[in-house]
């Protein structure tokens, strides 16, 4: 990853997408750009630190990160959000799920979903406060193609240590069935590790019956992974869970972070400019 986004209003103390954002941007010694977000605030609300003043903070706390940029306030709007992303040759946007009580009406996630289905670059929810990088990774895999693709972009994650790749069969699959099942997947894993070298950390794989909301729950449970990646295409992956309950609405009770791709999106968009399909490669 060379170019990170971070959209927020910098509104909560310490404000979660930032700081997630500085720490990937410094573990990857990537470029930095946040887009600064009109917030909602009470009157009376303290207002949030200046750019300068948070620019100068990054620079003595994170070293390594290439460079740091603030935009003018923009509205909250996810094709602006988008459009300026897409223009920065972002690989990665970073926004908050953290609800900020002092302002009005504070539903971040209705906006991550926006821009997360507008979008075909990847977009990190951020719900809690960083205790240090992405460790433990659960990578919610469906079709074999599209498993592929978001087992390549949970590796991106230079700090994961242990990645789960998890996958959800119907609720009366057979023995026979499951047994298929984890082998399609354990092929699914050595075909993107191969395409992987510069990548070493394990992949375990994981099959359970039962549909995608209840699967992704359990798992989360027993795992008790930093994150959570997936993916949004049509009525598969995460699309799955937002045709039964508002995403908003399921994923605000629910205390992890999630890295989402819009896969539909990515299929349609074909880079056109050799400076950002360059950046858009994974790491070596």
């Amino acid at each position: 990853m060379h170019q990170l986004v971070v959209a927020s209003d910098l509104a909560l103390d310490p404000d979660v997408a930032f700081e997630r954002g500085c720490e990937i941007a410094a573990a990857n010694c990537a470029d930095l750009h946040v887009l600064r977000l009109r917030d909602h605030h009470r009157r009376g609300s303290p207002s949030a630190p200046s750019s300068q003043v948070l620019a100068e903070d990054v620079g003595r706390r994170f070293p390594c990160i290439g460079s740091v940029s603030f935009s003018e306030p923009m509205p909250p709007h996810a094709g602006a959000i988008v459009s300026k992303a897409e223009m920065l040759g972002a690989d990665l946007i970073v926004m908050r799920n953290a609800i900020d009580s002092d302002q009005i009406d504070d539903r971040p996630f209705d906006l991550i979903v926006k821009v997360a289905r507008e979008g075909s670059i990847p977009v990190l929810a951020v719900q809690a406060e960083a205790t240090g990088p992405y460790k433990r990774l659960l990578a919610l895999l469906d079709e074999e193609e599209d498993a592929q693709r978001v087992l390549d972009l949970a590796l991106q994650i230079r700090s994961a240590n242990e990645v789960y790749a998890v996958h959800a069969c119907p609720k009366r699959s057979t023995v026979e069935y499951l047994g298929a099942a984890m082998e399609a997947l354990k092929q699914v894993i050595a075909e993107t590790l191969a395409k992987r070298t510069d990548v070493a950390t394990p992949v375990k794989p994981i099959v359970r019956r039962g549909d995608l909301a209840s699967v992704l729950i359990e798992q989360w449970s027993a795992l008790h992974p930093d994150l959570i990646v997936a993916a949004t295409h049509r009525h598969r992956g995460l699309e799955a869970i937002f045709r039964r309950s508002h995403v908003a609405d399921l994923l605000e009770i629910m205390p992890f972070d999630l890295l989402v791709t819009n896969l539909e999106a990515a299929d349609r968009v074909a880079p056109t400019n050799p400076k950002a399909d360059r950046q858009r490669r994974p790491p070596a």
